[in-house]
């Protein structure tokens, strides 16, 4: 007469199924690596954020009507994951940055500028226009694609 807790495993296999064990352990493999991977490259994704993290005053922000009525023109747009940048002047460099100052799991787009003049940014949340200046390095950061833009840059053309 078996006891409780005899240690049967075969009832066990056989009453879950087989493919139920193999799913839960590949299931616990998979989060052991994933888990691995994002501690692992934490400290990194942390500089990362750190050195991305520009403070500055905030761009002049223009609508539609205003920066029509100003006639302002992009010259140069780039395709950063399905946002459009676009620009009159300068050089730009882009990276993803991890949030909550590299801790985080998602990802916000920043773009650092030498000196953008104007800016048009096309995001699924809407359309945005700036107008930095002339000779102005600037810095934007899509948070949920919402632009938030700055009048500071680390980016020149000798960080390149």
């Amino acid at each position: 007469m078996p006891t409780k807790g005899s240690g049967d495993v075969g009832a066990h296999v056989r009453r879950f199924g087989m493919l139920h064990v193999i799913i839960a352990i590949a299931a616990i493999a998979a989060a052991t690596f994933f888990g691995y991977d994002f501690l692992r490259g934490r400290s990194s994704n942390i500089a990362t954020a750190e050195a991305w993290d520009i403070k500055g005053p905030p761009c002049t922000t223009l609508t539609l009507e205003q920066w029509n009525a100003r006639r302002l023109k992009v010259r140069e747009t780039t395709n950063y994951d399905g946002r459009m940048i676009g620009r009159w002047s300068g050089d730009v460099s882009c990276s993803d940055i991890h949030t909550k100052g590299g801790a985080g799991i998602t990802v916000d787009r920043i773009c650092q500028f030498t000196n953008p003049t104007d800016l048009a940014i096309k995001t699924p949340a809407g359309e945005f226009y700036f107008d930095t200046g002339t000779g102005q390095p600037a810095t934007v950061a899509l948070h949920k694609d919402i632009p938030k833009c700055v009048l500071a840059s680390k980016f020149t053309r000798a960080t390149e």
